[in-house]
C-alpha cells in the first residue's frame, strides 16, 4: 500500500481521534469538527497533542522555524514520534534561513523523518546574493502553515513556529488565531500538502544540508533532553494541557459544521496560478458579499485602490464593516504600514471602522510560559505586542488562515486557510472583537477637518485622544508619507 492510499484510508476512519457514535454520522454529511484557537497556550498544546497521537504519519509545512524554546520543542516530539515508527514529513520554506541547518542534518539520519527546502537560495549563506541575481524567483515564498496527523485532524491558522507566536518570547509576542479541525476539510488538505510536497519547488534538504551521522543524531537528543531537563516545569505544563484538550476532543466539545480548505496551488510561486488555482478566488467565491457585517484582521492589511473601492460599496448598503490592523509602532513590518496608511481617510469616509493595534498590551496574567519557568515577561508589566492574526468574518461565513489582506498574499505568496460555515463561530469572533476592541486597539475617526484622530481607550475610562500615529515620531512620519510614494505597493 502506497502511502497516500494509506493516509487516505486513515482519514476516512478519524474516530480513532474522538470517541463519539455520532462521529461517522456527521461524516456522512459531509461535516468538519473544528475548535478556534486564539489562545497561544491552547494553541500549541493542540500541535502536541497531534504528534504524540500520530500513530502513522506527519505531514508538517511552515514559514518560519525557529531556533527557540518552541522550535525544539516541536523538533524533538516530531523525533520521538519518528522513534515510534510515525512516518514524519518537514516542508520549510528557505526564508527560514540557516537557523535550524545544524538539527534539520542529525533529523536526516532518522529513517522516518524526510524533509524538504521550498523555494531554496542559490546562495543560502549569502543571501543578497538571490536577490540581486533572483530576485523574482525568491521573492515568491510559501507561507503556509499547517500540521496534518495520520491524513485525519489537522491545524492551520497564523501561527509560525516560533516562541513569540505562542506566548512564549522573552521580549516579544504575536496576537494570533489557529483553527483545528478534522473530517470533509481535512481531504483537501492533504491534497494540498501533498501538492506542495512534490512540487518542482520542493527540495529535498539533502541537497543543501550535509546528511548528519548517528552519532550527530544521539547528541541532538542530547541537547533536546537537557532543554527538556531545564524547562521541565514547562514541558509538564504543555503535557497538562495537551490531555486537556484530548479530553475535549473526547467529550465532543468541538463544533461541527460546512467547512472547506482552501490554498494556492504551489504554481503560484512560478507565476502561473489563475483563477480558482488562487487563494483570493476561493475566499470571495466561498464567503460571498455581505448583506449585514464583515470583519477583516490582518496584520498586513494593504487593501490598494481596487480594495478600498470594494469595501467602501457596503457601509452604503447597511452593513457593519470593521477593519483591524497593526499601528505603525505595532507593526514589525513598517515599509507595509507605509502603504496601508494612504487609505485609511478614503475608508473612514466610506463608512468602515478602523482599529489600530496597540503596541503594548496590559497583560493582567502572567503568561503561561512565565508561570511555569518563573520568568518575567515583559519587565516592567509591558509586553510588546503586534497583531499577527488573519482571519474574516463575514454573516455567518468565517475564514481563518496565514492569508493576509495584502498583494502580497493575494499575487505573490502561497497561503492556506479554513473557511467555516457556522453561525456559533461567527458569533464568537464578533464576541471577542465586541469585547476586546477598544481595549487592544486605537480607534480611529475623523475629526471636523477630515483629519484622522486616534481614541485610546483606557482601562481607568479615559479617553485620549491623538492627532498623529501614535508613539511615532516626526521623521518616522516623514519618511513613512515619503516611502509610500515608491512604486513598490506591489511587493507589499
Amino acid at each position: 500500500m502506497n502511502q497516500s492510499t494509506e493516509v487516505q484510508q486513515i482519514a476516512e476512519h478519524p474516530e480513532q481521534w474522538i470517541n463519539e457514535p455520532q462521529v461517522k454520522n456527521m461524516l456522512t454529511q459531509g461535516l468538519t469538527a473544528y475548535l478556534a484557537m486564539n489562545d497561544a497556550y491552547q494553541s500549541i498544546a493542540s500541535r502536541i497533542h497531534l504528534i504524540r497521537k500520530a500513530k502513522h504519519n506527519l505531514d508538517l509545512q511552515y514559514y518560519i522555524w525557529a531556533d527557540d524554546f518552541i522550535g525544539n520543542l516541536m523538533l524533538h516530539e516530531l523525533l520521538k514520534a519518528a522513534d515510534r515508527g510515525v512516518k514524519v514529513r518537514l516542508l520549510i520554506d528557505d526564508q527560514n534561513g540557516t537557523k535550524i541547518d545544524d538539527q534539520l542534518s542529525a533529523l536526516l539520519s532518522h529513517p522516518n523523518i524526510s524533509i524538504k527546502l521550498y523555494n531554496p537560495y542559490k546562495y543560502r549563506k549569502f543571501r543578497v546574493m538571490d536577490y540581486l541575481l533572483r530576485m523574482n524567483q525568491v521573492n515568491h515564498r510559501m507561507h503556509n502553515k499547517l500540521i496534518i496527523a495520520d491524513g485525519a485532524i489537522a491545524v492551520t491558522g497564523g501561527r509560525n513556529i516560533s516562541s513569540e507566536y505562542f506566548d512564549a518570547s522573552e521580549s516579544f509576542q504575536f496576537t494570533d488565531m489557529d483553527i483545528l479541525f478534522f473530517g470533509h476539510a481535512v481531504h483537501r488538505a492533504n491534497e494540498v500538502f501533498t501538492d506542495f510536497w512534490n512540487f518542482e519547488l520542493s527540495y529535498p534538504v539533502e541537497q543543501f544540508i550535509p546528511k548528519g551521522t548517528t552519532q550527530d543524531l544521539l547528541l541532538l537528543r542530547g541537547h533536546f533532553e537537557q532543554l527538556e531537563q531545564k524547562d521541565k516545569a514547562t514541558d509538564e505544563k504543555v503535557d497538562l494541557e495537551q490531555k486537556e484538550l484530548a479530553n475535549e476532543l473526547n467529550q465532543n466539545k468541538v463544533s461541527w459544521a460546512k467547512a472547506e480548505f482552501l490554498a494556492d496551488s504551489p504554481k503560484k510561486s512560478l507565476g502561473h496560478a489563475q483563477g480558482s488555482e488562487l487563494i483570493s478566488h476561493q475566499i470571495r467565491e466561498h464567503l460571498g458579499d455581505p448583506k449585514e457585517e464583515m470583519d477583516l484582521i490582518a496584520a498586513y492589511f494593504v487593501p490598494t485602490k481596487n480594495g478600498v473601492n470594494f469595501i467602501n460599496q457596503f457601509p452604503k448598503q447597511n452593513v457593519n464593516v470593521r477593519i483591524l490592523t497593526n499601528s505603525f509602532v505595532a507593526n514589525d513590518v513598517a515599509l507595509v504600514h507605509a502603504f496601508y496608511q494612504k487609505y485609511r481617510v478614503d475608508l473612514l469616509k466610506g463608512g468602515a471602522k478602523l482599529y489600530e493595534f496597540k503596541p503594548y498590551i496590559e497583560r493582567k496574567r502572567r503568561t503561561w510560559y512565565e508561570v511555569v519557568t518563573g520568568n518575567v515577561i515583559p519587565k516592567k508589566g509591558k509586553n510588546k505586542s503586534s497583531l499577527h492574526a488573519k482571519f474574516i468574518e463575514i454573516d455567518n461565513k468565517v475564514f481563518i488562515g496565514s492569508f493576509n489582506l495584502d498583494p502580497r498574499s493575494f499575487n505573490i505568496n502561497t497561503e492556506v486557510g479554513l473557511v467555516v460555515e457556522s453561525d456559533p463561530l461567527q458569533e464568537q469572533i464578533s464576541h471577542l472583537l465586541d469585547r476586546t476592541l477598544l481595549t487592544v486597539a486605537y480607534e480611529l475617526k475623523l475629526d471636523s477637518q477630515g483629519q484622522i484622530i486616534w481614541r485610546d481607550h483606557r482601562s481607568d475610562g479615559k479617553v485620549v485622544e491623538y492627532k498623529v500615529d501614535p508613539e511615532t515620531t516626526r521623521f518616522q512620519r516623514f519618511m513613512m508619507y515619503s516611502v509610500s510614494y515608491l512604486p513598490i505597493e506591489w511587493m507589499m
